[in-house]
């Protein structure tokens, strides 16, 4: 089998013992190696490589800024603050920061399907806003 790879040379998969084999036909000098991890041919599907990469950082950014703000309600919630605070973290905890981590999970999860995986991420967020509208419309 051989892949075209459009900024390096082509790429022959070898099937032998170990499938994943890559051997490059011809010199690839001063051409980004046509596998990051040796072994494994580099592919992305849904968009350039840099808008991946970029989407990728981005899901990572906003999992951080997710984890931080649930650690800050959990500070103030150890400061003295009720049990409505730290019910408040764990909603918004279910509401961002664990879908986040469960689309990342899942996806690389190949015997679930993909209405399986949208459907565990979407429960935790249902289940996140009704912690949260507990919260609110709890005591008063």
């Amino acid at each position: 089998m051989i892949l075209r790879n459009p900024r390096s040379a082509l790429v022959e998969i070898d099937s032998g013992p170990t499938p994943w084999t890559v051997a490059p036909l011809e010199s690839t000098a001063g051409v980004a190696p046509a596998s990051i991890v040796e072994g494994v041919p580099l592919s992305t599907v849904g968009g350039p490589p840099a808008v991946i990469a970029l989407v990728f950082l981005s899901l990572v950014l906003a999992t951080l800024l997710s984890v931080y703000l649930a650690l800050r309600l959990y500070r103030g919630y150890r400061a003295g603050g009720g049990r409505a605070m730290l019910l408040l973290g764990i909603g918004l905890v279910l509401l961002t920061t664990v879908p986040m981590v469960l689309r990342l999970a899942l996806s690389n999860v190949g015997s679930i399907e993909v209405v399986w995986q949208e459907t565990i991420v979407t429960a935790c967020q249902l289940l996140g806003l009704v912690v949260i509208l507990g919260v609110i419309h709890g005591r008063r």
